[in-house]
């Protein structure tokens, strides 16, 4: 009787240890809570990612007032200049300059120009050395009068002075011209800026908007330039290896006194076809 009072025994042990599995059972479970508390901040992050356009406009926002207060283009107000001063600036300028035309002789070509001999430092003081010694002696004075003399050089003293003030007016018309296109440059980039980012944010008006700003950023290669050392190296490259089909042609004028001239004609193609089609352009035209 006593062995199977302890038989019992074991038994009941036995059974009380299975609610310390039960308890580690609820403890492992216990975690799966946990892990189901995780899927909301993932979900949290996924609806950040998806494009949000009144937070992309606060963001923009925030971005184009620093760098309007970088810039310190907003610092005061940019009113419109006086439009009756313009007026009558312009007019005024043209009055005295077609007053000013009608006196003088003043109608040269751009080659003219370059011919003529202006009123440098060194010239200047030749020419006021001449009228000097001239006025002493004047029995070298024989081709030309010296009065005429003394009045060129009373007009070249003339017209300097109104240079000098003429220029200042135009230093300080360009500088304003300068401040004002800066400006409208500043806040145009600021636009665009924002365009760009609204653009690859995926809203199609800023996409197109972008399209239409982003050529004048793209550096196209004129048609009528010539081609660079590196360019012509490498098409010959090409063509003597027969990866491309055109031809190269280079004519050069040996340097004279007027100097000389080369023209190069790089008519490089990539296919066959680009050929055909230009030859039936020159033919049809």
């Amino acid at each position: 009787m006593a062995k199977k009072k302890t038989v019992a025994t074991k038994k009941a042990t036995a059974s009380a240890k299975k609610p310390t599995v039960a308890k580690k059972k609820a403890k492992v479970t216990g975690k799966k809570p946990s892990v189901q508390k995780k899927k909301p901040t993932s979900s949290a992050k996924k609806s950040t990612v998806s494009p949000d356009m009144t937070a992309i406009t606060k963001d923009l926002q925030a971005v184009a007032k620093q760098v309007q207060t970088d810039s310190g283009i907003h610092d005061h107000r940019i009113e419109l200049l006086p439009t009756n001063l313009m007026e009558d600036t312009i007019e005024g300028i043209t009055s005295l300059m077609n007053d000013f035309v009608d006196v003088a002789d003043n109608n040269l070509t751009a080659l003219q120009r370059r011919r003529k001999r202006g009123p440098g430092v060194r010239n200047y003081g030749f020419i006021d050395k001449v009228s000097d010694l001239a006025e002493a002696n004047p029995q070298y004075a024989q081709f030309f009068r010296l009065s005429d003399l003394k009045n060129c050089i009373r007009n070249i003293e003339m017209c300097r002075d109104l240079l000098i003030l003429l220029q200042a007016f135009a230093r300080a018309v360009s500088n304003t011209m300068l401040i004002y296109s800066d400006d409208a440059f500043t806040m145009a980039l600021i636009y665009y800026n924002m365009v760009r980012e609204m653009s690859r944010r995926g809203d199609p008006i800023a996409m197109e908007l972008f399209n239409t700003l982003r050529i004048f950023f793209r550096r196209t290669k004129r048609i009528t330039a010539e081609p660079t050392e590196k360019e012509l190296e490498r098409d010959i490259h090409s063509l003597l290896h027969g990866k491309k089909d055109g031809r190269i042609v280079i004519e050069n004028i040996t340097p004279k006194a007027s100097g000389g001239g080369r023209k190069v004609v790089d008519d490089v193609h990539k296919s066959k076809a680009m050929i055909k089609e230009s030859a039936e352009e020159q033919f049809e035209n």
